[in-house]
């Protein structure tokens, strides 16, 4: 099987570029022979390291984001090519990070079932979708169904074609509901539906996507490469398995007055 792990890191904001290069070598450290695909509008932050790139154009932004009107399309787009490249793919967001080795975790990823980051309630916008015959495929939206998260995605490669179908409704849900998760929304239906099955992950993953934690981790994520960024590639992975960029109840005391962690 052609295993891939996959990254998506685009725009102007540097700890996304980073934030995937980080992770990627973490997970070189606990999975030397992996497979990386970082797809990226800079794939020359990422050429000196033992990645593979997939260039993200700018007539691939706009098309993926529907001409501007909805940002999360791109990850969705991207994703689907990083797909085309593999028979099963873990996908991570940049601000996910190994803490030992998801590999194994590949064979429960089948043309039937994905995992994903974990599965939410139905929410309060869910109801404004009733009625309005938005369609996932041939799965008409119904405004009661439960959302999951796509922070980590394990997919095969014979659900390319429900990915598809999950692209083109994210415009109308974002507008319907006003809300940023039509991407994962719609990738949830189309991988539940027709038969197939979702679970949660069980990788050893961490992150940082709350504020609080991007607090924390994002100036050390910078730290790594002002430290070790000319170092050789063998140095920077050994760093990286030991560098920390979850908080201590020492860093947790120190974020006492936020309200939000």
């Amino acid at each position: 099987m052609n295993d891939v792990f996959g990254y998506i890191a685009y725009g102007d904001n540097e700890l996304y570029h980073r934030g995937a290069l980080l992770s990627a070598l973490k997970l070189l450290h606990h999975c030397p022979g992996a497979r990386i695909i970082v797809a990226t509008d800079k794939p020359e932050l990422f050429r000196s390291y033992p990645v593979e790139t997939m260039l993200i154009t700018a007539e691939q932004k706009e098309q993926w984001s529907f001409n501007q009107l909805y940002h999360f399309g791109i990850k969705a787009g991207a994703m689907m090519e990083l797909l085309k490249q593999a028979d099963r793919l873990i996908f991570m967001d940049s601000d996910h990070y190994p803490i030992g080795d998801p590999s194994p975790h590949f064979v429960g990823i089948s043309a039937n079932h994905s995992i994903m980051r974990l599965q939410e309630k139905p929410h309060r916008w869910t109801p404004a979708l009733e009625g309005k015959g938005i369609q996932v495929g041939e799965y008409v939206l119904t405004g009661r169904e439960a959302m999951w998260q796509s922070g980590i995605l394990g997919v095969h490669r014979e659900n390319l074609p429900a990915l598809l179908n999950a692209h083109p409704p994210m415009l109308a849900v974002h507008e319907i509901t006003k809300i940023d998760a039509a991407e994962q929304f719609c990738i949830s239906i189309a991988l539940s539906s027709g038969g197939r099955t979702i679970s949660p992950h069980r990788l050893p993953v961490r992150n940082y996507n709350t504020r609080g934690k991007k607090l924390f981790a994002e100036p050390r994520v910078h730290q790594f490469f002002g430290a070790y960024g000319a170092q050789p590639i063998a140095r920077q992975i050994a760093e990286a398995a030991r560098y920390r960029l979850w908080r201590t109840p020492v860093d947790l005391w120190h974020q006492r007055h936020r309200w939000s962690f």
